[in-house]
């Protein structure tokens, strides 16, 4: 008796190699997804932390730009003029200190921050002014935010002024 082979097809993938395969694919590729996405918030949270530093260290350069203002004016003004104490806000362009009010968040306008126009950002400033003594002022810029998750987080710059002139 003569018996023939049975010819099997092998023209596709069983569903075992198939399971086999989303298994490995699954295991190689989630780690990467997860460092990926890691990656992704530590940046977020770095321009943040830029973001926020660099509108603080503008509030003092606004705050010593007044300063300087009142001594370059005719005839000069006394250094600090228009500088009393208390809490304010400034925007890039101020030449003198606006009301803190209900401090509302800055607004970014194709990458010029201020009060008037553009999309609201998460950032609020406020400009802390102590007269310490007749000749110097301790100021104090702060911008608050809140990271993803309600995480208030804060970026901080002071500065002294001095009447030297």
């Amino acid at each position: 008796m003569f018996i023939h082979p049975v010819k099997f097809s092998r023209n596709g993938f069983t569903l075992v190699e198939a399971l086999v395969t989303l298994v490995v694919l699954t295991t190689a590729l989630g780690p990467s997804l997860i460092l990926t996405t890691n990656i992704n918030n530590t940046a977020a949270i770095v321009k943040n932390n830029l973001i926020a530093a660099n509108l603080a260290q503008e509030g003092v350069e606004v705050i010593r730009g007044i300063r300087d203002s009142n001594w370059f004016a005719v005839p000069p003004r006394p250094f600090d003029t228009g500088l009393a104490n208390g809490t304010y806000r400034v925007e890039w362009n101020s030449d003198a200190v606006i009301a803190l009010g209900a401090n509302p968040p800055i607004k970014e306008d194709n990458g010029l921050y201020n009060y008037s126009t553009g999309n609201n950002t998460i950032f609020r400033r406020t400009i802390s002014i102590l007269k310490v003594n007749a000749g110097e002022l301790r100021i104090i810029s702060e911008v608050t935010w809140e990271e993803r998750g309600a995480r208030a987080r804060s970026a901080m710059a002071e500065s002294h002024l001095f009447n030297w002139k």
